[in-house]
């Protein structure tokens, strides 16, 4: 052997070593679970007291699909909005939070009433004042809706006017019948 290969066996038979070493290895750890390739919220856990003075938490939702609305009661423009949503979400599956918790506009009574008169029409939905939780999801603008699947999960969101009756019942009934797999992926269920 000329001297610039003189290391080459000792050199491979060291790598074959190493590449070795983990499969003769008794205390070898096995190989972890395939990770989701999907990236899903879970929409928090939350409670809260509603305009009527009555305690309301997610697991009142459990396994329902329901929409979570975020405003305020300053925001005009969100009146449209939110007549639209409360014409189309089922009685039971829509929750209104408001993010502003300013003491000028923290009585969720009020601003329930002020929406009924505005509306002409009675809203029969929970209004919740509840800045934390808009914080923890980070809501900025508003309208902002979050539409949860009953696996609790972030199925669609919406930021800002929406008064399209077709486009939110297209997009309630996808997420009513969304079912998340963390190894697929969304598919509907039948």
């Amino acid at each position: 052997m000329t001297p610039t290969y003189q290391h080459r066996p000792f050199l491979a038979c060291l790598v074959l070593m190493l590449v070795l070493a983990g499969c003769t290895s008794p205390d070898a750890e096995p190989l972890p679970a395939e990770e989701s390739q999907f990236t899903i919220t879970t929409f928090p856990a939350w409670n809260g007291t509603t305009h009527m003075n009555e305690s309301l938490n997610h697991t009142a939702l459990e396994n329902t699909p329901y929409m979570a609305y975020f405003s305020t009661p300053w925001c005009a423009h969100c009146e449209a909005t939110i007549d639209a949503y409360e014409q189309v979400i089922p009685a039971g599956q829509l929750v209104i939070f408001s993010k502003d918790e300013r003491e000028q506009y923290a009585n969720m009574t009020q601003w329930h009433e002020t929406m009924e008169t505005n509306l002409n029409r009675t809203i029969d939905r929970p209004i919740i004042l509840n800045p934390t939780l808009a914080a923890d999801l980070g809501v900025f603008g508003i309208p902002h809706a979050f539409y949860v699947n009953s696996q609790g999960y972030v199925h669609q969101v919406f930021i800002g006017k929406q008064e399209n009756l077709a486009i939110i019942q297209n997009t309630w009934e996808a997420t009513a019948s969304a079912v998340f797999d963390p190894l697929t992926g969304w598919s509907q269920s039948s």
